[in-house]
């Protein structure tokens, strides 16, 4: 699709972004998985915790299991270089040996999280500094800075030296570079190198200063600077007021791509000895915000994250602490799925855990569904962290596939070489490249996500209880509730691609993009925005225009105010028969003549007041949902009501009740608390559970 560049609003300007990359040019070539394949089954495994003499027992017995690969060696840095410059690669050697005589491949990694003791102490300056100004010490992980150049050598030597002894071993299937990126929750770091990069990269971006306090509004509360070598990363421990929302937005920026920077570092090392013919990828933290996958998507082969559906906090639904929410797989699938075409889950959970707030068993199949969900959204593998459960530090009570006997089984090993085995015969009927039924291809859509946008609106809540997430989550699961196939997209792909696209809460916006989405309209696709959508520029600056102006045209209406109401009050939408509560937000509308109402308000002082529009736009449609409902069925019904309009079949699922297809097959994920009955035709050969599937079951069967 080809860059528009239009001023939508008179009477002001519209700042447009750079010009959106052809969506059809073609990537580099990369590794592409055997189709038939379907998806792998592998398993992390540590043999520097355990006796030499129980490596070729233990890779046996993952064998035995039905698992095709092993991931190795991610925290392993102060075993592959003892002292500095003394490299010992003799016990990996021998695993790699050991995997490859049980038919096992390997995933290498490398071991940037952990720095060994030599490293650290030699040169402190490589430890980050968290907000308070504390450096961070030795003992635990990621406690290193990958701004610090020092650093960043020492990395790049461990890197080469592991590309120069592994880069073109047949064995190798692949390669993790670090492992869950970042300071788990202490970023960014605040160290001179850090501050220095910043300060750089303002620099870069804004040439001027004149032309960064612009954009910062650096008026307000005289906060104007005079040169770039006075700026600091925005602390809260260092501010006595509210940090200045242009600021983060720019640091929150700069985080992103210094991160994505230090893996596209070792991407390369890592490819200047082993070309393509070995994958290479790293494993995201799914909802981790201030990494953003993205950025390296067309670095990568494939795009790996970690998962841990059950861990503590109550999650949807009465069986959501042991079943985990069906949404946060599946979003995740969707979205790194999106990024370039290939994706897999690094670490998913095996089952008790350690680390939440309360630790609860999985239901009984729950890793199993967990395994056949990332299967049904086509990941390329599924790994989990661990093999053995450890016996002493901080993880003990994180359970493995096996127990602390090393031998036996735990739920989840069982649950693992069951889907294993199920996988090994779905190859045998699957076909891949089929072309999806019509009527499901007809249902597929896309979501608009943009981590800066995310970012934005989480900087400014308006309400505590506001959940970005969780409002993504409420139009993805619509979606899924209809039966739709759904990539989560970013703004470099194809809008046409698909019948209908949401973007929700797109707070940031530009003329470009509003004017893609018209484009996008006229041609025949259906488009929904979400409250909060267009309220800024690129910036994070309000219009000097009515509220939300760009979309006025767009939408047929315009924005007469908002609300948010504090807890425990609660507000109620009437769309139809149906009547939906609210709390968070609440645009109230002013359609325009041919603008249809399809939702008003119920009570408050503008009772009667427009809170959702639909109108025809060319051959298409847009919908403007103006509330955050409580719990999505505002959402759930405006969705499936746009579906209608257009005249597209949908299913009638139960939220949480998942139905996909892939490469020939439907498979039906339960993560309700009640059985449910997958849409099984009379005659149909089921391969795999039963028409009625209980909960946390899985059904599969072709057509």
């Amino acid at each position: 699709m080809k860059a528009i560049s239009l001023c939508l609003v008179a009477g002001f300007a519209l700042l447009c972004s750079a010009p959106v990359p052809s969506v059809a040019a073609s990537a580099e070539a990369r590794f592409e998985f055997p189709p038939a394949d379907l998806t792998n089954v592998g398993v992390y495994y540590y043999p520097e915790a355990w006796p030499a003499a129980q490596w070729p027992r233990d890779l046996a017995n993952i064998r035995k299991l039905g698992l095709e690969f092993v991931h190795l060696g991610e925290f392993a840095w102060a075993f592959m270089e003892p002292s500095e410059g003394r490299f010992d690669f003799a016990w990996l050697d021998q695993n790699i040996a050991l995997a490859a005589q049980n038919g096992l491949k390997v995933v290498l990694c490398t071991p940037s999280p952990t720095p060994p003791i030599w490293l650290t102490t030699a040169h402190p300056e490589v430890l980050m500094v968290d907000a308070s100004g504390r450096r961070q010490q030795h003992g635990t992980r990621q406690q290193a800075c990958w701004s610090v150049e020092r650093y960043r050598e020492y990395v790049g030597q461990i890197v080469h030296q592991l590309g120069r002894r592994y880069g073109k071993d047949a064995r190798v299937w692949g390669w993790q570079l670090d492992n869950e990126l970042s300071h788990y929750g202490k970023e960014p770091c605040f160290c001179d190198a850090c501050q220095a990069k910043f300060r750089h990269w303002l620099e870069r971006k804004y040439r001027t200063i004149e032309a960064l306090n612009r954009d910062w509004g650096n008026s307000f509360w005289s906060q104007m600077y005079q040169r770039f070598e006075q700026i600091r990363l925005p602390n809260e421990k260092e501010l006595v007021a509210q940090l200045n929302p242009h600021h983060l937005l720019d640091a929150q920026r700069w985080f992103a791509e210094e991160t994505a920077d230090y893996l596209r570092f070792q991407t390369a090392i890592l490819r200047s000895y082993g070309g393509r013919a070995q994958w290479i990828t790293t494993n995201h933290m799914h909802n981790f915000p201030a990494v953003n996958p993205a950025l390296n998507g067309r670095d990568f082969d494939v795009v790996s994250w970690t998962l841990y559906p059950v861990h503590g906090n109550a999650a949807r639904g009465p069986l959501g602490f042991r079943l985990g929410d069906a949404s946060e797989l599946s979003f995740a699938a969707d979205f790194h799925r999106a990024l370039n075409g290939q994706h897999g889950i690094m670490e998913l959970q095996p089952g008790q855990v350690n680390w939440g707030d309360v630790n609860p068993q999985p239901y009984p199949g729950a890793v199993h569904l967990w395994i056949l969900r990332a299967f049904a959204a086509g990941a390329k593998f599924v790994c989990t962290y661990r093999y053995r459960q450890p016996l002493a530090g901080a993880e003990m009570y994180h359970y493995g596939l096996v127990g602390p006997d090393g031998v036996t089984p735990t739920i989840g090993g069982e649950q693992y070489a069951q889907a294993a085995r199920e996988i090994a015969q779905l190859r045998g009927v699957a076909r891949p490249g089929a072309k999806p039924p019509a009527e499901y291809a007809a249902r597929r859509a896309a979501m608009l996500y943009r981590h800066e946008v995310r970012w934005d609106l989480d900087n400014h809540k308006q309400n505590k209880d506001w959940d970005t997430y969780e409002h993504l989550f409420k139009y993805h699961r619509a979606l899924k509730r209809v039966g739709a196939p759904v990539d989560v997209i970013t703004e470099d792909k194809d809008f046409s691609a698909y019948a209908f696209l949401i973007a929700p809460a797109y707070q940031l916006v530009d003329a470009q993009l509003v004017a893609r989405w018209q484009a996008y309209a006229e041609a025949g696709g259906h488009l929904i925005l979400s409250c909060r959508t267009a309220q800024k520029d690129r910036r994070g600056h309000l219009w000097e225009a009515p509220w939300a102006a760009p979309i006025h045209e767009l939408m047929g209406a315009s924005i007469k105010f908002y609300d948010t109401l504090p807890a425990p009050n609660v507000a109620h939408v009437t769309a139809g028969s149906e009547t939906h509560a609210w709390s968070t937000w609440g645009d109230v509308l002013e359609p325009r003549a041919g603008t249809q109402t399809i939702a008003t308000y119920a009570d408050q002082f503008y009772r009667g007041g427009v809170a959702a529009i639909t109108r025809r736009l060319g051959k298409g449609s847009v919908t403007y949902i103006g509330v955050d409902s409580s719990t999505g069925s505002l959402e759930a019904q405006l969705v499936r009501e746009t579906y209608a309009r257009a005249g597209v079949a949908t299913a009638q699922l139960a939220e949480g009740f998942i139905v996909d297809w892939r490469d020939g097959l439907w498979i039906a994920t339960n993560y309700t608390d009640q059985p449910q009955r997958a849409p099984v035709a009379a005659g149909v050969k089921v391969l795999i559970g039963t028409p009625e599937v209980p909960i946390a079951g899985v059904t599969v069967w072709q057509e």
